[in-house]
């Protein structure tokens, strides 16, 4: 029986996953690369090259710093949290207890309804005149008058965070479900007969031992944050004023408003080196033998 000669390994092999980086990845990259350098308007027929004169018109919008502003401070504290609420969802999942069996699908379910219904349904519960929230805080007698969540600026901004955090929590859970699976039960036994308490053994045992997951879940749930659209698009179209316009909402605006699709890949362009620049500053402030030992 011949050996596997991973010496001589056949480039050959390589040629299909090959073909689809280069359709699905370096492709695209390169055609908004060179979008972003011509001025594209639907209703001119021409597209001459303007170099970076895209470049300079969308970070000299008077829209262009809130929705960064917007985009950033949305990402900070939704991907946190995010992860936060998704161990703790992972550790009670992974706990016996009566229900367990159809809690699992629930919780799930707001991973598998698409951003723009969540959008909607999320609609619902913060309108400010037929909302759902509305009308049980006014029944339990919390409030006495109906609470305009969409329409006040720092309200419209907690309603949209709540909302993308309630669509992300299920996938992140997943994942840190699987790294729980991995502690050995004997090391929680071990810590147990000492007398280590729920707290103590989250902090000794747990977070270390899943750390490396944990960074790939915030790294994951930052691209998320950074590139949402479709929740925001549904629940509030980036008002009231602007206050939830975000990136990936500018760039729609630009190429589906404005009918300037140069500008929109320009735009693009800026949010992937955004989006590098962020997991690259959190990578660089994590030690590197967090990752290496796992």
């Amino acid at each position: 029986m011949k050996t596997l000669k991973y010496s001589r390994y056949p480039i050959e092999w390589l040629f299909p996953v090959l073909i689809l980086v280069i359709i699905f990845t370096v492709f695209p990259v390169g055609y908004a690369i060179y979008n972003s350098l011509h001025r594209i308007l639907l209703v001119l027929p021409d597209t001459p090259f303007v170099g970076i004169k895209n470049y300079i018109d969308v970070l000299t919008s008077i829209y262009f710093k809130e929705a960064l502003l917007n985009t950033l401070i949305f990402t900070i504290t939704t991907a946190p949290v995010t992860v936060i609420i998704s161990l703790g969802v992972a550790r009670l999942l992974l706990t016996k207890f009566v229900g367990r069996a159809i809690l699992r699908p629930v919780v799930l379910l707001p991973w598998a309804i698409p951003g723009s219904v969540a959008g909607i349904l999320w609609l619902w519960i913060f309108h400010g005149q037929w909302g759902l929230l509305n009308g049980v805080l006014l029944k339990l007698g919390i409030i006495k008058n109906y609470i305009p969540w969409l329409m006040n600026a720092r309200l419209a901004k907690f309603s949209v965070s709540v909302a993308h955090i309630w669509t992300q929590v299920p996938f992140a859970s997943i994942l840190l479900m699987a790294a729980l699976t991995t502690i050995s039960k004997e090391i929680y036994d071990a810590c147990e007969v000492d007398g280590a308490g729920n707290f103590r053994r989250l902090i000794s045992i747990t977070i270390p031992q899943i750390k490396a997951m944990l960074i790939i879940t915030l790294i994951y749930e930052c691209i998320i944050g950074l590139t949402s659209y479709d929740v925001v698009y549904s629940l509030t179209a980036g008002g009231p004023g602007g206050a939830t316009t975000l990136l990936s909402y500018f760039i729609w605006a630009e190429a589906f408003k404005l009918l300037s699709f140069g500008r929109a890949a320009a735009l693009g362009v800026i949010m992937a080196v955004i989006t590098f620049a962020l997991i690259m500053a959190i990578l660089k402030a994590i030690p590197a033998d967090i990752l290496v030992k796992e």
